[in-house]
């Protein structure tokens, strides 16, 4: 699975928004991934996420899926900053009870990934959320199926 979109080469990780079509589903869902440039650093963080994660796994046959985690939030800013995009956020506490983050990563986003993953998230009510390495997407290490999507901020 690969995600397209502004690609830098640079060695910040990068946030990806869209839609994921996989197999024939008539209602994909959205999608936010975050896009590192190294395949060694795009696997541990996916494994580091996966084992903060709080969700449950509905799939017997699948243990890379997880549903209903609340511990990686995901906020996109209602309005873009001039020149450079809309403020994407992931977030993620390994303990409900701190009051900080274990692991952030931002990065700006275009209007048309907003309006896209935003299209995407209105008819399915859903986003799968995933890690990658450029734009190969390691959807068998980590596939979180997440409802909410935070919009605060300005």
């Amino acid at each position: 699975m690969t995600a397209n979109g502004n690609h830098s080469k640079d060695t910040a990780p990068r946030i990806i928004l869209g839609g994921l079509q996989v197999g024939e589903d008539p209602n994909p869902p959205a999608l936010v991934a975050i896009s590192y440039p190294s395949c060694d650093r795009a696997h541990a963080v996916a494994k580091y996420l996966m084992s903060i994660q709080n969700g449950t796994i509905p799939f017997q046959s699948a243990s890379n899926v997880c549903a209903g985690d609340t511990a990686i939030k995901v906020n996109i800013s209602p309005k873009p900053v001039k020149d450079k995009g809309y403020l994407c956020q992931v977030m993620a506490k390994a303990d409900p009870r701190h009051l900080t983050y274990c692991f952030y990563v931002a990065s700006y986003v275009t209007e048309e990934e907003v309006s896209v993953f935003y299209s995407f998230f209105d008819v399915a009510n859903h986003y799968v959320f995933t890690v990658g390495h450029e734009t190969d997407l390691l959807l068998d290490t980590i596939h979180i199926i997440k409802y909410i999507v935070s919009r605060r901020g300005d």
